[in-house]
């Protein structure tokens, strides 16, 4: 791929890297990058502005990018390695590396059920991990005519955007991050939630087993904990780190704690911390996961398809 097919002046550059195009998203943050074809290699000029970009920009797009898996783990690996990932029992890759968002059953047409219904809910992918991913790369490979969104919030205006008594409230706080904790305290499925009179001996049993197996990891594993008010890990900036996998307040009793995080979690945002980003077949995206929140908006499951396939880079 020759760089000077697109260089153009613009503030995506650095010191020994291409300038790259760049269209910006929305007021506060994100850019349209144009001109480069990923089915191809990419040049070293290139990929050190598109990690530069990336930083500056905290999600950038890439339009008519219809990769296979290979060609679009070289192009997450632009920016980092990539882990192996879970895979869809309907939809599974043929390398490890990606997985399929996909409401398509092994029939081929749109089944009811949404591939991950927690993706619904604000996160920031991996966050439970002690080192969380530098990325996640999505490439849409069919998309509903109407609904299917994927919304970003900008972690650094949030944190920008707080009164002094909040900032003091937050500084020195840390919150556990948790994937099977966090889901349990939002379906209230921690011991002090069960309902009353209480589950059915069967149900009770499973519960109990699932309660001592998931401590055990924790004890094995270590809890792992981030600071709401965290730096970010490249640029420095503050962000208020906080998401669905945030369960609970370390330090203080696990019931004020949970409490204590859903508060925070449940904040509304304000409107120009927002992006909402409407898909076409083709988009390949890519956003920092220490900067930015996401979820996806709902979309009829039963009579619309839609496919992405997905991959996470690391630090």
């Amino acid at each position: 791929m020759q760089t000077d097919e697109y260089l153009q002046m613009d503030r995506c550059s650095q010191r020994g890297a291409a300038v790259l195009d760049c269209e910006p998203l929305s007021d506060g943050y994100g850019a349209q990058i144009c001109g480069l074809d990923f089915t191809g290699t990419v040049s070293e000029p290139v990929r050190k502005a598109l990690r530069q970009v990336l930083m500056d920009y905290q999600v950038l797009l890439f339009r008519r990018q219809f990769l296979d898996e290979d060609q679009q783990i070289r192009f997450a690996e632009l920016f980092g390695s990539c882990r192996a990932m879970w895979q869809n029992p309907n939809y599974a890759a043929v390398n490890p590396k990606v997985h399929y968002l996909s409401n398509v059953d092994r029939n081929g047409v749109a089944s009811g059920s949404h591939p991950d219904p927690d993706s619904t809910f604000w996160h920031s992918d991996g966050s439970w991990s002690r080192h969380p991913p530098r990325a996640t790369v999505l490439n849409a490979l069919s998309v509903p005519e109407t609904n299917g969104d994927t919304q970003f919030v900008n972690l650094y205006q949030v944190h920008e955007g707080l009164d002094q008594v909040s900032k003091a409230r937050f500084a020195g706080l840390q919150a556990e991050h948790h994937l099977e904790l966090s889901r349990a305290a939002r379906y209230r499925r921690l011991p002090w939630q069960w309902s009353r009179p209480g589950p059915c001996r069967e149900s009770l049993r499973a519960q109990l087993r699932w309660w001592r197996r998931v401590l055990r990891q924790r004890r094995r594993e270590g809890p792992v904990y981030h600071p709401l008010i965290r730096p970010h890990p490249d640029t420095g900036r503050l962000t208020l780190f906080i998401g669905d996998h945030a369960w609970r307040i370390a330090r203080t009793p696990w019931p004020r704690g949970i409490r204590l995080m859903q508060q925070i979690n449940t904040m509304e945002f304000r409107p120009e911390t927002v992006y909402t980003h409407k898909w076409q077949s083709g988009d390949l995206l890519i956003w920092d996961n220490s900067s930015l929140l996401h979820r996806v908006l709902p979309y009829d499951l039963e009579e619309q398809v839609r496919i992405m396939r997905r991959c996470v880079v690391l630090r």
